[in-house]
C-alpha cells in the first residue's frame, strides 16, 4: 500500500530537519573546539601578537619584547622534550638561584610573557618564559587548560633547577596561565622540591567549564549543549577531561601562599569567582587585589604602578 502523498512529505521533511539538527550538533561543537583548543601542525609557527587590531595588547606585547631585547647576553635560548613533543623556551639569567616562571594565556607565545617580566627582575630574580604546547614555537595540536601544561612546566622547572643551580620558584600566571602556574606549584610541592615560594594569577577561573560558560554568555550564546559537546571533543581528541579541570580545587590544597589578581571590568572571571579562589587558598598569606581598570588579562596594562607594586611586596614575603 502506497503512502499518501502528505505522509511522504512529512517523513522527507523531518529527514531534513533530524540530518541538519546531527550536521548543527556535529560542526559547531567542532568549530568550537578548532578555534579554542587546536593548532593546525599546517599552521605556520609564529611567535608574533596573535591580536594585531587590539592597540592595548600590541602595546603590552612591543614592551615586552624590548625589555627582552635589552637584557643582551643574559637572554639564553633554551630548548627541552616532554611528552613526545618539542617544546621552546628562554632564559633571562641574572645569576639569582630564585628564578620567576611567567606563563602567557591562551594564543599568546613566550614573548608576550616578557612584559610581566619587570618587577621579577628588579627584586632579584632570574626569568623563565616558554612557548607552551601548541603555542609559538614549540609543538602540539591541542591546549589542554593548564592540565597538561603543568607537566610540561615541572619539566621546565626541572631544567632549569639543574643547568642554572637555581633552588626556588615563583609562578606568574594569567588566566589558562594561571591554572598552568596552579597545577604545576601543586605538582613539585607534591613531589616536595624544588621549593616554591608563591603564585601569582592574574584572572584565575575557579573552573574551566564556568569560564568558557560565561565567554558563551557574552556572545549571546546558551553554553548547552555545545559547550558538553565541546569538551567531550577535548576528551576524544586532546585526552583530557575538562569538566574536572577546576583550579579552585588545586588551590584548596596548595601549601605555598597565592596573590589573586583581578579587574572590576573583568566579565570572564568576576569579583564573586574571585572570592571563592580566595576562601578556597590554605596559606594565610594568601591576598587578593581587585583593581578598578583593565579587561581579562590587561589588568597590568591600566594599572602598571601598582600592580608592579603588589608583586614586589608579594614576593618579599
Amino acid at each position: 500500500m502506497s503512502l499518501p502523498w502528505w505522509a511522504i512529505l512529512l517523513i522527507a521533511v523531518g529527514a531534513f530537519l533530524l540530518l541538519n539538527l546531527l550536521v548543527f550538533l556535529f560542526l559547531v561543537p567542532h568549530v568550537v573546539f578548532w578555534n579554542t583548543m587546536y593548532r593546525s601542525p599546517r599552521k605556520t609557527r609564529t611567535r608574533e601578537c596573535t591580536n594585531l587590531k587590539d592597540e592595548d595588547q600590541v602595546k603590552m606585547f612591543r614592551e615586552g619584547v624590548e625589555w627582552a631585547e635589552a637584557q643582551g647576553e643574559r637572554r639564553i635560548l633554551l630548548e627541552i622534550t616532554h611528552g613526545g613533543l618539542r617544546l621552546l623556551g628562554e632564559y633571562i639569567d641574572n645569576g639569582s638561584k630564585k628564578c620567576a616562571v611567567l606563563l602567557q594565556g591562551r594564543t599568546e607565545s613566550l614573548l608576550y610573557s616578557y612584559y610581566f617580566a619587570k618587577p621579577y627582575a628588579e627584586s632579584g630574580y632570574s626569568i623563565l618564559v616558554i612557548d607552551q604546547r601548541a603555542h609559538g614555537l614549540s609543538d602540539g595540536k591541542y591546549q589542554t587548560g593548564g592540565v597538561k601544561e603543568a607537566g610540561d612546566i615541572v619539566s621546565w622547572v626541572d631544567y632549569v633547577r639543574e643547568r642554572f643551580h637555581v633552588e626556588s620558584f615563583v609562578f606568574h600566571g594569567l588566566c589558562i596561565g594561571a591554572a598552568s602556574a596552579v597545577y604545576a606549584a601543586l605538582a613539585l610541592e607534591e613531589r616536595g622540591y624544588p621549593n616554591v615560594e608563591g603564585v601569582v594569577a592574574e584572572g584565575l577561573y575557579s573552573t574551566y567549564f564556568g569560564m568558557f560558560e560565561r565567554n558563551f554568555a557574552h556572545y549571546g550564546k546558551k553554553a548547552f549543549p555545545m559547550l558538553h559537546l565541546t569538551f567531550l571533543l577535548a576528551r576524544l581528541y586532546a585526552k583530557v577531561d575538562c569538566f574536572r579541570n577546576k583550579p579552585i580545587e588545586a588551590v584548596g590544597k596548595l601549601r605555598c601562599p597565592l596573590l589573586l589578581l583581578y579587574s572590576l571590568e573583568d566579565e570572564f572571571c568576576p569579583r564573586a569567582d574571585g572570592e571563592r579562589i580566595r576562601e578556597a587558598a590554605m596559606n594565610p598569606r594568601s591576598e587578593i587585589l581587585f583593581f578598578p581598570k583593565g579587561r581579562h588579562s590587561h589588568v597590568r596594562s591600566m594599572n602598571e604602578e601598582a600592580y608592579d607594586i603588589a608583586v614586589k611586596s608579594f614576593i618579599a614575603g
